[in-house]
């Protein structure tokens, strides 16, 4: 923040002070320091004004951000890998269309409540089998789908959305994903191998009444999915969301209320 106080003097009979203040918006590598400034003009009457000004800086507010690491009550690497949870698929279904570019399933994993979570964290899922050096599969970390109610509202499930990794090579051979293809190939009933849950950095903000931004970079729409399954789910009194699409350089808003 900067002050800017201004004195102009005319050399005939008195002086008129003329304070004014202002403030500018001051990066925070900016050296804080005090500028003595002198000016000189002459008015339409023919007398020379001389005018001061001393500007003083200081140093604006620090934000402190808060970190989430330490939040009470988030379960975290309850289940590890070498002593996972073995949950099994109740529902597994596709959810874009024969023509889509891609393949993405959604699906359902039983938890019984033993794989406590909140909104924003992550599972790892362990696929069957064994790697090219015969090792068990390290596991792969997927951002949770579902709200903590999970998706039939009794605690005792977890979701996933999971796109379809298949491609090809520099070599032209057609290389599938091996976690992915193993989930979205699930049949009902089937076991899964699941550790965490893990992070904390992504939870939805503690007041009720914070402005949330979702913006799908690295998570995919996973988490936001998780995000907006509570919000809508929980029936929270006059909830609003208002959803910025951003297609082809436009913008288009939509407003919608529980």
């Amino acid at each position: 923040m900067a002050a800017v106080t201004a004195a102009v003097s005319f050399p005939s009979t008195k002086s008129t002070s003329l304070p004014a203040r202002t403030s500018i918006a001051s990066p925070d590598r900016i050296t804080f320091k005090k500028v003595p400034v002198y000016y000189r003009d002459v008015c339409s009457g023919g007398r020379v004004v001389s005018v001061r000004a001393q500007v003083t800086t200081e140093a604006p507010a620090k934000v402190v951000k808060e970190s989430k690491k330490n939040d009470e009550g988030v379960v975290v690497n309850k289940f590890r890998p070498i002593n996972p949870y073995i949950g099994r698929c109740l529902l597994n279904t596709k959810i874009t269309g024969d023509d889509a570019p891609g393949e993405t399933w959604h699906m359902v994993f039983s938890t019984e409540g033993e794989v406590p979570y909140r909104e924003g964290q992550s599972i790892g899922v362990i696929p069957d089998g064994v790697d090219k050096n015969g090792k068990p599969h390290k596991l792969r970390l997927y951002s949770i789908a579902s709200s903590a109610l999970g998706d039939f509202g009794d605690s005792k499930t977890v979701s996933l959305c999971v796109k379809r990794l298949v491609y090809t090579n520099e070599k032209g051979e057609l290389v599938k994903g091996v976690c992915s293809n193993f989930l979205c190939d699930l049949k009902p009933g089937a076991e899964v191998k699941i550790t965490g849950p893990v992070g904390k950095e992504m939870l939805m903000p503690k007041d009720p009444n914070a402005t949330i931004i979702m913006l799908a970079t690295g998570t995919g729409i996973a988490p936001f999915r998780s995000f907006l399954w509570k919000m809508f789910f929980e029936k929270h009194d006059d909830y609003k969301v208002y959803v910025y699409v951003h297609h082809l350089r436009q913008f288009s808003i939509a407003n919608y209320a529980t």
